[in-house]
């Protein structure tokens, strides 16, 4: 268990890295500078000599990653050029709002799933079975920031019962939690469904059935168990879609959020805010596969983790 812990660390470490040396490799490369942007079109040569020079992007391009690698590893992003504050500042204010929609989503999509594919698993081709394949379609077929629009039209405009946006509490987090998460529900509702049935059908199920064991009980306590493993995987993959649902959300609903902090940095070249923003969301990508690759073992005691 330890050395495969350590094996994993590593190979985060190799992929966050990698990202950190790409998103600083393709900044450079990229047309338009910090300098620039904030000089304007109209800025003479020394106005923006002296931004470049203020910025550190003056210098040579090893020097400014040297630079970077060593401040990074003692949490110093520097300071971000559209806002005059340190990263840290930046990303910590708006960090939190984000956790709490991104766990939000993630709550509810599993909720759903959870819910809709035992009960359609359990009774093959019912309403509920029938419901639930077009739940999943529906949920794939509609983009996050379309689904958006319409939950705002629907509960804000027409209803007036969620505010539009904003992070004014719990309700706001409401319309774009929901939007979010029905774009996940879909593959984990058809891949708990296909586990359930397959696992309902098992030699174990029966025998506990033959022992007069409740439906439920053996569904929810002993069935579920074992058909969740391939849920975690999907869980895996859907972080990084989360990751990317969450900005679009943030866009649509105007959350103040890490996606709004990506957004405006990209728009300004805010090198060090995006390079922040870039390797915490890289790492918290690898940390949370990994943390669910853990859960394997915790969730199947079939499943031992080697080297």
């Amino acid at each position: 268990m330890t050395r495969y812990l350590l094996n994993r660390l590593f190979q985060a470490i190799a992929v966050v890295w990698a990202i950190a040396v790409t998103v600083f490799v393709l900044l450079r490369l990229s047309p338009g500078d910090p300098a620039t942007i904030r000089g304007g079109l109209d800025a003479s040569p020394e106005v923006i000599e002296s931004y470049a020079r203020e910025f550190g992007t003056d210098r040579p391009i090893v020097d400014q990653f040297a630079r970077f690698v060593g401040h990074a590893f003692t949490g110093d992003f520097g300071t971000s050029v559209r806002y005059g504050e340190p990263v840290t500042s930046v990303v910590g204010q708006a960090l939190p709002h984000t956790l709490a929609l991104g766990a939000t989503a993630l709550l509810l999509s599993v909720s759903i799933a959870l819910a809709v594919g035992v009960a359609a698993a359990r009774r093959p081709g019912s309403w509920i079975d029938a419901g639930s394949s077009v739940l999943a379609a529906a949920g794939q077929a509609m983009p996050t920031f379309w689904l958006g629009l319409v939950l705002i039209q629907v509960f804000s405009v027409q209803l007036g019962i969620f505010p539009s946006g904003g992070a004014t509490g719990f309700s706001s987090l409401v319309l774009p939690a929901t939007a979010v998460a029905l774009a996940m529900v879909p593959t984990q509702l058809r891949v708990l469904r296909s586990s359930m049935r397959s696992t309902l059908g098992e030699d174990y199920v029966r025998t506990a059935r033959s022992f007069g064991l409740r439906e439920r009980r053996i569904s929810y306590v002993y069935a579920l168990r074992n058909a969740s493993l391939p849920v975690l995987t999907v869980i895996g993959v859907d972080v990084g879609y989360l990751l990317g649902g969450v900005i679009v959300a943030e866009a649509v609903f105007n959350y103040p959020g890490i996606g709004q902090l990506a957004i405006s940095a990209l728009g300004t070249r805010d090198y060090p805010l995006i390079q922040a923003l870039a390797i915490g969301s890289a790492a918290v990508f690898v940390l949370l596969n990994l943390l669910i690759d853990l859960l394997y073992a915790v969730v199947d005691p079939r499943v031992r983790v080697s080297g």
